[in-house]
């Protein structure tokens, strides 16, 4: 089953953490206790709070008969 235009486009937007909100993946213990004999510890972020990505896909061929499509 192939696609009804064999020049097919799409267009793909993705969004995530649309509100940017501090997300804690984990913590880091130091490897010494302080005084109290409690350990530090460290929150593990993402790098980044929001990551936006837009793509656009485009299947083209030299006679518009011939592609990949029905191969996938």
């Amino acid at each position: 089953m192939g696609l009804p235009n064999q020049s097919t486009k799409i267009l793909f937007v993705s969004i995530s953490n649309v509100l940017g909100t501090q997300n804690i993946n984990g913590y880091q213990y130091k490897n010494q206790p302080d005084m109290n004999g409690h350990f530090d510890r460290r929150a593990i972020v993402p790098a980044a709070d929001r990551f936006f990505f837009v793509g656009f896909f485009w299947t083209i061929s030299s006679n518009k008969d011939n592609n990949q499509l029905d191969n996938l």
